[in-house]
């Protein structure tokens, strides 16, 4: 509002009253069930079959969700989440480390995965390069770097300036816990607040002569290197452990090395080339190398050595990660022989190289307590039915945002009975998810039960079993053959939730949600077929009771052939019998909600109503033109009002502004009639 107060020019800018209103996505993808690793109870963003792979550890004959996701992808999916629900009576690793320089406990790491596979993640700590001087005379033993490492997916994380005082920005379990920026691997608990955090991992060593240009003198430089490796129980296992090689670091008359950077990449070098030489070491150490770092604080020099990161997702025999390095020097020779005389090295800490999360240390090591290794559970490795229904209705919350849900371990077998329920609610559990999906304008794609093996079985499965009513999801039928990566030229029967949410993508990255999902151009690629061989006339006993059925034709292959919501049986003559009807309109809603927020709290009169007119029309009329409704003209195909037609006065009293939109929907062509007759020629 100007204020006019002297005689003059006055400029203003006033706005238009356009805000475009984007389309909302529409195939993004929700999974919901058990997987091999990942974070509990947390929708985790995944854009390809690799991103599943890091965040859940891939394809599992346990886990129905593995295969769907690879199905998803491989069909056309782009972007998906995935809820990885713990299975019955898995555990997570937790270990507990002691306060530097006490007995007490300091902090505790708990893994975020359920599951054994938890037990592969690997802790590090260390206090340089944030001036902590942790080995001066006045060190902050508060403050530590902490690095986190999960063998079986290669990530990687690094937590650097955490504190164990909660008056510290950087306090642990800010930095560790945060959902958005902290780990994804672990949750820590500091249970010492405001004590001494946990002693650095690996062994240090204090250099207490500097490198310096010139040359050794005429006797080899030579260092006693021990690697010790831990057996299952803690103590060192003498036959894993590579005991007093003698290592050749610097050959007589060489020159010196000039940094302590130097010093320890010979040092490091000359070890690995030592044990690669000797075929009992190199076993040993499994094709872990050692590592060395030099480390400057204060007016302290320092070289730390460890093993290297144990790689994945091969498991080694032994225990070489988490194994303790030690030198020290050569019994015999003069001390110019001898490199911790040579360099004053002398030995400061000697810990692990790292901890596994879970495994057992010998008493007096810096591990508190009793570790918890993480374990699976009993087979057949599915959560338990209350609790994978829990998840479902959880969904009910602000996030994730999703538009398909798919469940396909909700219908997976049980392990004494191929044609019986493993979880018996199952359709309960669909109902729920129903529920969910239209609160949340979205669809949910319900696999067949195991014993849904034939035409009668399915036809007396969506007669006699469905529970619910919704046109926010449908059913399909049969289930499809697709190979088995984790058994090479295996087939199997599986779900096909996932593979048909990629072609619901697919179709509408080509054409939109208007376009049915189904018919030739619906393939399911990457499979056989589906896993029973429908006829026509089986098809239409199935067809009219809302029951989409997967057809295999020569040269098409195997595609979707129904495109009918749950209540889109004849006889229930429901508005939203077809899929791309009430999805299409889910996907208006969706994009409206979202950008119409601008309008709360605005003003309530024809200024609002007149801004939000034009800009739904606006949105409206790019649909039409995209072909989303039926109709010649704009006026055919929909209209919007939002006028004092719609919004009465009381309406207004009551904070409300009203916007009643039509549209002409367009439905499939199921049925293609062609009319033949016979021309009669007159008689001649």
């Amino acid at each position: 509002m100007l204020q006019l107060k002297h005689p003059g020019i006055y400029t203003r800018e006033i706005p238009s009253g356009v805000r475009t209103i984007s389309g909302a996505p529409t195939a993004i993808a929700l999974f919901v069930g058990p997987t091999k690793s990942g974070i509990d109870n947390r929708p985790i963003r995944v854009l390809n079959f690799g991103d599943f792979e890091r965040q859940f550890g891939g394809l599992s004959q346990m886990s129905s969700l593995s295969y769907s996701v690879l199905h998803f992808f491989a069909n056309g999916g782009g972007e998906a989440f995935v809820l990885r629900v713990p299975t019955k009576g898995s555990k997570p690793s937790k270990s507990s480390f002691k306060r530097d320089g006490a007995t007490t406990e300091s902090v505790k790491f708990t893994a975020l995965s359920s599951g054994a596979a938890s037990n592969d993640i690997f802790l590090d700590f260390d206090a340089f390069g944030i001036n902590a001087d942790p080995f001066g005379t006045a060190p902050d033993k508060k403050r530590f770097n902490l690095t986190v490492l999960d063998r079986l997916t290669g990530r990687l994380e690094r937590f650097g300036n955490v504190s164990t005082s909660s008056t510290n920005a950087r306090f642990a379990p800010n930095v560790v816990n945060d959902p958005a920026t902290g780990s994804k691997l672990v949750k820590v608990e500091v249970v010492g607040i405001d004590k001494a955090g946990p002693q650095p991992s690996a062994s240090i060593y204090k250099v207490g002569t500097a490198p310096s240009a010139g040359s050794f003198g005429n006797a080899d430089v030579k260092v006693i290197v021990s690697v010790h490796v831990l057996a299952a129980d803690g103590t060192e296992d003498s036959a894993a452990s590579i005991s007093d090689l003698e290592v050749n670091v610097f050959a007589a008359n060489s020159a010196q090395p000039e940094t302590n950077l130097g010093l320890v990449t010979a040092l490091v070098n000359a070890v690995n080339n030592t044990i690669r030489a000797n075929p009992a070491a190199s076993k040993k150490m499994e094709e872990v190398a050692i590592e060395g770092a030099p480390f400057v604080e204060g007016l302290d020099s320092f070289i730390r050595l460890r093993t290297a990161p144990p790689p994945g997702p091969k498991k080694l025999n032994n225990r070489v990660g988490d194994a303790r390095i030690t030198i020290a020097n050569p019994s015999s020779g003069t001390n110019a022989s001898k490199l911790l005389s040579v360099y004053g090295l002398t030995e400061v800490e000697s810990n692990p190289s790292r901890y596994q999360l879970g495994a057992t240390y010998a008493s007096t090591s810096q591990v508190f307590g009793t570790p918890e290794a993480g374990t699976d559970g009993p087979a057949p490795g599915q959560p338990d039915s209350d609790v994978f229904k829990k998840a479902v209705t959880d969904l009910d919350t602000p996030d994730p945002f999703f538009n398909i849900l798919c469940l396909p371990d909700i219908v997976r077998p049980a392990a004494d009975d191929p044609n019986a329920l493993h979880h018996t609610i199952a359709m309960t559990v669909y109902s729920e998810a129903a529920r969910v999906c239209k609160n949340k304008h979205a669809f949910v794609i319900i696999d067949p039960l195991p014993n849904v093996t034939t035409v009668d079985a399915a036809e007396g499965w969506k007669t006699g079993q469905f529970t619910f009513q919704t046109n926010h999801g449908a059913a399909f039928f049969p289930n499809i053959r697709v190979d088995d990566p984790l058994e090479p030229g295996a087939i199997r029967s599986h779900p096909p939730s996932g593979a048909l949410a990629g072609v619901f993508a697919r179709i509408d990255a080509q054409s939109g949600p208007w376009a049915a999902p189904a018919g030739t151009e619906a393939v399911l690629a990457g499979v056989y077929g589906p896993s029973i061989v429908v006829s026509d006339e089986e098809h239409g006993i199935l067809n009219p009771l809302g029951l989409n059925v997967i057809r295999q034709f020569p040269i098409y292959g195997t595609v979707n052939f129904g495109s009918r919501t749950v209540d889109g049986s004849n006889a229930m003559a429901s508005e939203w019998k077809y899929i791309p009807v009430r999805r299409t309109a889910s996907y208006i809603l969706r994009s409206l909600s979202d950008a119409l927020r601008w309008a709360v709290q605005r003003p309530n009169g024809e200024q609002l109503w007149s801004e939000l007119r034009m800009n739904v029309t606006a949105f409206m009329y790019r649909l039409f033109r995209q072909g989303a409704f039926k109709g010649v003209s704009s006026r055919e195909a929909y209209f919007v009002l939002c006028d004092a037609s719609t919004t009465t006065p009381d309406d207004i009293n009551q904070g409300v502004v009203n916007i009643v939109i039509g549209f002409a929907p367009l439905k499939p062509a199921e049925f293609v009639v062609i009319s033949l007759r016979q021309i009669v020629q007159p008689a001649v």
